[in-house]
């Protein structure tokens, strides 16, 4: 091998060498340097009478040159040529090595209508010496010597099935066009896209001509992203070809993802919420994302491991709760995916898994609302647990599940105190659809003691509200059960307060004996007609109801924009149970039965004196009401609720005044113990310390509301009776506004503490 220190050196050879007889025309000259090899070729262009170009041997415009045609033509083709020049030979072996074979007949090729055939190869001397091994000639020293030359320039080179948007690399399409522009200069970075990628070696060529080859998109993602247990199985040919040109030279997963989705760093949460406004392509990378980057103690986690492709990922984000073990937590995070992920129905596999749990608790672990069927479940399950199981066991998971029922249980404290058992007791003997003993004997207290004259009369509560500027916005039906919800629903962004007064109907409740609005005071009438609907069933009627309280919290909450004060109050309520009992009792004589068997009307010839009052009615005006959950008989039967008579739920109307909330420094309360103990009775005592004064303060915790005492100045207590050891965690109200969450643990017998330890 001869080697040279310069071009010119090489040249001078080359004209010396060339007068000389010898029986091989070939001399290979190996290149070291891109820049070396522009300017060689540039100068042996002058030195010979003819250039013959590799890529006018390629039959199309994506396919390698036909080195038999090549062969073919140096042979036959050329005429009066004593000097030939054949390029670029070496970058169709550098892509493809096989093509390399073609070194050993050229290094043999005779010297006779060709005097000189001069091939330069630009780093590629492993190969090229690899296959003159298997030439003789070579081996016995009986061939022109080989030409060497090291110089300066390196190059690299992307072979693939596609091309990334590039500043730096210069994005050339088929094997055609590459090796033209190898005959006119090099290019310091060459992206190449070829089909032919899928064919080619996967090689990773290193020295002063980098080459680099992707067969497939896939495998350019994969090679980059960073994540070794990446698979070509999660995504389409599609997908992966999107995914490739997308992303930039040596970007990682991470890299990409955040930039074509925009956010800064993988967040399962904000990825999702954008999840109904992306196209196919972007949900399938958040999908890929979240293979790569869930949490693993997080339910999305699972549900991915499940999940082969994005188009079964809904379907496991729905089912996969069946196969893991109960948690809250789960159950939380799978409702917010299938919110984000617009599922509002259950598909039949579901219910099929679902109809195999045994325990209501179960059930409730693996449902939302988000879907009617479901809310329907809820409510039925809610009410065996009611039945059956202490709310501590299962009310964090209504409260995922259904957290409006939650609130229509979670009946508020309006300082009376029959009104606020009663009503706790009435809310959920109705998720039972039946009234139990708890609500038997209140409605007898109430009966035999004539409470709801306890009560002021509604008309005067309501004509002082008004003469204030407020706006009274009347709801016909709508009964104290529905404080709960409804409150919640105003006050659960912090902006609204509420203040909340039970006050009596006009006997009998009907809406002729309650028209108390004025002529521009808006009636809205839809609770009374699914109460009194033909074909009104439970749960579905009452899951009606819950959907009229959330649109009347809108409107209310419309009008506070317009109004300082809007006053919620209602003619009368309903009563379920009094529609569904039994029970029928004999009208007084002289009485004429109403249809709905509530109240009885003396005829005009019968005095009042002559009916003592008794436990199951009250007479006013002339008209008899029950004041328990009978009939009078030869009433109609009723499907749903029905009213007229003198139960709580009947009688007692809410007036509901709802305000935007003053603007104060924010209330921060702490606990003065975060453990509490209880005695044997379950007994004991939860303490808080407030930032600053207020008028009252209340906590529920696990279904119950407990009123607080202030104990000192800015001190409240809360009293626990009959509870049970176990964490709890309660939300505090003030003015029927969430103020605050408190976490604590209860426990029984003896703590650190009590030994002095």
């Amino acid at each position: 091998m001869k080697c040279f220190r310069n071009i010119n050196e090489l040249i001078s050879d080359i004209r010396e060498e060339k007068s000389k007889s010898c029986r091989f025309a070939t001399r290979f000259i190996l290149v070291q340097g891109c820049r070396t090899w522009d300017e060689l070729v540039a100068k042996l262009i002058h030195e010979v009478d003819r250039v013959v170009h590799l890529s006018e041997f390629c039959d199309g415009h994506d396919v390698f040159p036909d080195m038999t045609k090549l062969q073919y033509y140096l042979k036959e083709k050329i005429l009066n040529c004593k000097d030939v020049l054949l390029i670029p030979l070496a970058e169709c072996i550098r892509l493809d090595p096989e093509s390399a074979i073609i070194i050993r007949s050229l290094a043999e090729w005779p010297a006779e209508k060709i005097r000189r055939l001069y091939i330069p190869l630009l780093s590629i001397n492993e190969s090229f010496l690899a296959e003159m091994d298997h030439v003789p000639r070579y081996e016995e020293g009986l061939l022109p010597d080989i030409l060497s030359i090291e110089g300066e320039g390196d190059c690299e080179v992307v072979v693939a099935p596609f091309h990334i948007e590039s500043e730096d690399f210069l994005i050339i399409s088929g094997i055609k066009e590459y090796l033209s522009r190898w005959e006119s200069s090099n290019v310091n970075k060459i992206w190449l896209q070829t089909d032919m990628a899928a064919w080619l070696p996967k090689l990773r060529l290193g020295g002063r001509c980098k080459v680099c080859i992707y067969p497939s998109p896939f495998d350019y993602v994969s090679r980059n992203a960073n994540w070794e247990e990446i698979r070509e199985e999660w995504g389409s040919s599609e997908n992966w070809n999107w995914l490739a040109t997308q992303m930039r030279e040596e970007e990682s997963l991470d890299s990409v993802a955040s930039r074509i989705l925009n956010v800064a760093d993988y967040n399962s949460q904000q990825l999702f919420v954008m999840w109904k406004n992306l196209d196919e392509r972007k949900r399938w990378l958040v999908w890929l994302w979240s293979k790569a980057k869930s949490n693993p103690d997080s339910y999305l986690y699972h549900v991915i491991e499940k999940s082969n492709s994005v188009s079964d990922f809904i379907d496991n984000v729905i089912m996969a709760i069946f196969s893991l073990p109960k948690s809250l937590s789960f159950s939380m995070e799978r409702k917010e995916l299938l919110k984000l992920l617009g599922v509002t129905v259950m598909p039949p596999e579901f219910w099929k898994q679902y109809d195999e749990l045994s325990s209501p608790l179960e059930r409730i672990a693996v449902l939302t609302d988000l879907s009617v069927t479901e809310r329907e479940k809820l409510v039925s399950s809610a009410g065996e647990l009611l039945s059956s199981h202490s709310t501590a066991l299962w009310w964090d998971y209504l409260e995922v599940a259904f957290p409006k029922l939650t609130w229509y249980l979670g009946f508020p404290s309006t300082d009376d105190e029959f009104a606020d058992a009663y009503f706790f007791a009435y809310n959920r003997c109705r998720l039972i659809d039946r009234a139990d003993d708890s609500l038997h004997d209140l409605i007898d207290k109430w009966a035999s003691e004539q409470l709801l004259w306890n009560y002021q009369g509604r008309s005067d509560i309501v004509a002082k509200q008004r003469s204030n500027g407020s706006k009274i916005l009347w709801v016909d039906a709508m009964g104290a059960e529905w404080l709960g919800l409804l409150i919640k629903l105003l006050t659960m962004d912090g902006e609204v307060e509420c203040e909340v007064m039970l006050a009596r109907a006009n006997i009998p409740t009907i809406t002729d004996a309650n028209k108390e609005w004025e002529e521009d005071e808006e009636v809205i009438r839809d609770l009374d007609d699914i109460a009194h609907h033909y074909a009104y069933t439970f749960p579905q009627s009452f899951l009606k109801e819950m959907e009229l309280i959330d649109k009347l919290a809108i409107k209310v909450q419309e009008l506070l924009s317009q109004f300082s004060v809007v006053v919620v109050t209602s003619d009368h309520g309903l009563s379920r149970f009094a529609a569904i009992s039994k029970e029928r009792v004999d009208p007084p004589q002289g009485t004429t039965v109403d249809s709905r068997g509530r109240f009885a009307a003396l005829q005009d010839d019968v005095l009042s004196e002559n009916y003592d009052a008794n436990t199951l009615w009250v007479l006013v005006n002339n008209v008899i009401c029950l004041l328990t959950h009978c009939r009078f008989k030869g009433c109609m039967a009723s499907p749903g609720e029905v009213h007229g008579g003198a139960a709580p739920e009947e009688c007692l109307s809410p007036v509901i005044a709802v305000r935007k909330a003053g603007v104060e420094a924010p209330l921060k309360f702490e606990l003065i113990a975060e453990t509490i103990k209880l005695n044997p009775k379950g007994e004991g005592v939860i303490a808080v310390r407030c930032n600053r004064a207020i008028r009252n303060l209340k906590l529920q915790v696990a279904g119950s509301s407990l009123k607080g005492q202030e104990a000192e100045a800015l001190t409240w207590e809360f009293k626990l009776k009959g509870w049970k050891a176990g964490k709890y965690t309660g939300t505090l109200y003030s003015a029927n506004r969430n103020v605050g969450e408190i976490t604590f643990e209860a426990v029984k017998g003896f703590i650190q503490d009590d030994l002095g330890l």
